[in-house]
């Protein structure tokens, strides 16, 4: 009897403390779900508009975005402008990460995560910290600590976090690959003149001796007005890769007008000339191991010429009075600055005739494009 009795007991027992704990686990779950799980920052999508300045801190140092009106600019670089899509893409990842697991609010562990917080005196520190800003007033701070590896191949990644100014730490999901290093938010393209449109390039040494190229009267096809279709590049892609310098051209780094000095280096001058009038000058030197260049636009009505039909069949032809549109745009954006572009492309804004065209026993094969973006097969 006392056994059957001390059985019923422990079956109350147990009976109890799972009905205890089950409303327990309900319980913390109605409370995670409503004030800690969910978004990392529940109210930051509303809060977008009101942003005018991100702080980055991290082991490689510490920057500022700025924004006025709809750009984005970067005080510590000149007031350079910086990628509009990029910034406005981290933003909205930011509002749209979401917090998966609680971790450590002990910051005797947060070295373990990475979420300690930025340390000037440790290159390329673990942590970065990314301030959101109106004026002065604080939006969102986010401690972006170490990436959880994880098998996820694509989409979002997970990462520790902690909120700026909160001890508690999370291991949050989002696309939150945000990079500590300025140079790196930079908008990198100079300016992007379709190829298509170019009619004729000039480049003119020093000494005044020039190479000119011309358009065949095909799409992508490009020769000297001596030799035409029978024009014999260095390498048979070459005609083609300069006439697109211009073509979605990017800078390295850039540097004022006004605090530049080309001192006693040599300034090679080349001209791209359009079908419709738009001429774009580079002016370009070899310094220091790096090629500079200042780029200016102007409108000549009296180099419009027709455009090769299938040209005008893809509607890249410009009125006049786009193009004087054009031109004030062009040189309100490029006249302030000098781009340091790359070996590539300063190579081809500074080649000389005998640098472009050869006799044919000394063409250098060049492999098959694999990219995509070469001219077409004869071409």
């Amino acid at each position: 009897m006392m056994i059957k009795n001390r059985n019923s007991l422990t079956v109350l027992f147990i009976i109890t403390v799972l009905m205890v704990l089950l409303m327990l686990v309900t319980i913390y779950r109605a409370e995670d779900n409503k004030d800690e799980y969910g978004l990392l920052f529940p109210d930051l999508f509303e809060q977008l508009s009101t942003v005018n300045q991100i702080r980055f801190a991290s082991g490689e140092g510490n920057f500022t975005l700025q924004r006025e009106d709809e750009n984005w600019y970067l005080p510590g670089h000149y007031n350079y402008p910086a990628n509009f899509d990029e910034v406005k893409r981290m933003l909205i990842d930011l509002s749209e990460a979401e917090i998966l697991e609680r971790k450590t609010s002990d910051p005797e562990n947060y070295a373990v995560l990475g979420v300690e917080g930025p340390n000037p005196e440790v290159p390329g520190g673990e942590s970065l910290r990314v301030s959101l800003l109106d004026d002065e007033a604080p939006v969102a701070g986010l401690i972006l600590g170490e990436q959880r590896q994880v098998t996820m191949a694509a989409g979002p990644k997970q990462f520790y976090v902690r909120r700026v100014g909160e001890q508690q730490s999370w291991l949050a999901e989002g696309y939150l690959q945000i990079n500590p290093v300025m140079l790196n938010w930079i908008d990198r393209e100079i300016i992007n003149l379709a190829r298509e449109r170019i009619a004729r390039v000039e480049i003119t040494q020093p000494n005044g001796n020039a190479a000119v190229l011309v358009n065949l009267g095909e799409k992508d096809k490009f020769g000297t007005p001596q030799s035409g279709e029978k024009t014999i590049f260095k390498y048979p892609q070459l005609g083609y890769d300069i006439a697109g310098s211009l073509h979605q051209m990017r800078l390295e780094d850039v540097k004022p007008v006004a605090e530049f000095e080309r001192g006693d280096a040599d300034v090679v001058t080349a001209e791209f000339t359009t079908f419709d009038g738009l001429v774009v000058t580079a002016k370009t030197s070899f310094i220091d191991g790096f090629y500079f260049t200042t780029l200016s636009a102007e409108f000549d009505p009296s180099a419009i010429q027709p455009a090769p039909k299938g040209i005008q069949e893809l509607d890249v032809i410009k009125k006049p009075d786009e193009v004087r549109a054009e031109v004030e745009k062009l040189n309100q954006r490029l006249s302030p600055w000098v781009y340091r572009v790359s070996g590539f492309v300063g190579t081809n804004l500074m080649r000389a005739k005998d640098d472009i065209v050869t006799e044919r026993s000394n063409v250098i094969p060049m492999p098959p494009d694999m990219t995509g973006f070469g001219p077409g097969p004869g071409q």
